[in-house]
């Protein structure tokens, strides 16, 4: 129950990317990209770099047969060409629109699961891997730090609800791309991993249950994001941002509170 209702805050944090975040990337952001920050807006250009990115690194840390760390070596320098490929073919200054925000989330998953995974396989095989409650605590620590990073980004802007009036300076897009990025990390670290522990620390007749419970606590969380477009035009920029920083410490320091317990039954 007390993961339920951390699920519930993530949720409600997490999910503002389709709502108050899009907000900010439409009144907010710049409109236009040079041709290196376009390469993260198409998604073809940007799939290349992050097939590189993920071929490099098994290259890098790969410990089978030279000739399979060549091959990766070679997809990933193919993978760059492709990119620049993109690059040269942009213009000067492209225009961006507020929904291509939306595919930042899935494109850094798919990035960040192999790293992630590998990460915690290396922490595993020095035994320092953190436990599953520690991971989903992290997680939200990290959603935290996520939404601290709209806070700094959001002093000085005028609130939406004088922007009619005064208008506003816009921001780098790479504001919104840092918070869609750790935003991932944090899912990565409570999502799997918090499913993972309800279903191994229910009692077997009950698992069934109990993971509809997660899911039923992701759809009050779902439910709850109406919070912040309720306080969108009523509170400064970062006043809003910082609700969020709150729920998701609220959230972490009730699952270290219980952190003992919490492990103590992950063992049993």
């Amino acid at each position: 129950v007390m993961v339920f209702l951390v699920v519930i805050f993530f949720s409600m944090s997490f999910h503002q990317n389709g709502l108050t975040l899009n907000f900010f990337a439409r009144d907010y952001t710049v409109t236009s990209v040079s041709r290196f920050t376009n390469l993260f807006f198409n998604i073809y250009s940007f799939l290349a770099v992050i097939i590189g990115i993920i071929l490099l690194y098994f290259a890098s840390v790969s410990t089978t047969k030279k000739k399979k760390r060549l091959l990766n070596l070679a997809g990933s320098i193919a993978s760059f060409l492709i990119a620049f490929y993109f690059y040269m073919g942009f213009e000067d200054k492209n225009a961006i629109t507020p929904m291509k925000f939306q595919q930042f989330n899935a494109i850094f998953i798919v990035l960040l699961t192999p790293l992630v995974v590998s990460f915690f396989g290396w922490l595993n095989k020095k035994g320092k891997e953190p436990s599953t409650p520690r991971k989903i605590g992290y997680g939200m620590l990290i959603a935290a730090f996520a939404f601290l990073i709209m806070v700094v980004s959001s002093f000085g802007l005028t609130p939406p609800n004088e922007l009619i009036a005064k208008g506003s300076s816009l921001v780098s897009p790479y504001w919104l791309i840092g918070t869609y990025l750790t935003l991932t990390f944090a899912e990565l670290c409570l999502s799997p991993m918090g499913i993972s522990f309800v279903s191994k620390v229910a009692p077997p007749k009950y698992k069934g249950l109990m993971q509809g419970g997660w899911l039923c606590a992701t759809a009050v969380g779902n439910k709850l994001l109406s919070v912040g477009s309720y306080f969108w035009e009523k509170l400064e920029l970062w006043q809003l941002w910082l609700i969020f920083v709150i729920c998701c410490l609220v959230s972490a320091a009730i699952i270290f509170s219980l952190m003992k317990f919490l492990e103590r039954v992950t063992k049993a």
